[in-house]
């Protein structure tokens, strides 16, 4: 019975060894898997980290072109359209001495007194 007894006990030691050491094995996995995560989450920190930058830069670039829309668009506002110009145009040629005949205030009355006499 004593025999029984120690080899129960040694059976069971082994046992017991066999389940430390698988106990050791999944710790050690456990732990290469906990630090690939922390690795993996550090890699994951800087590449989000650059898309925010890049995010913030092309956002900084987005405003300062719909601040220069709304300029160009100021500006087209105040500018001439081609209606008015032409306008413009028409009015300059009107009063062009160059282009236009102007009659003097002499020249007027010598016309205005000649169809007096001729209609009387």
């Amino acid at each position: 019975m004593l025999t029984e007894l120690v080899r129960r006990i040694n059976e069971d030691r082994r046992r017991i060894r066999l389940i430390e050491q698988n106990i050791d094995r999944v710790e050690q996995g456990l732990s290469s898997v906990e630090g690939s995560v922390i690795s993996q989450m550090g890699d994951l920190k800087i590449s989000l980290d650059r898309i925010n930058n890049k995010l913030s830069s092309a956002a900084e670039r987005l405003s300062l072109i719909e601040t220069n829309i709304a300029k160009l668009n100021k500006q087209i506002n105040k500018s001439a359209t081609r209606i008015e110009l032409k306008q413009i145009e028409s009015f300059i040629d009107l009063v062009n001495p160059i282009t236009s005949k102007f009659i003097t205030k002499d020249e007027l009355e010598r016309a205005f007194e000649e169809r007096l006499k001729r209609k009387i």
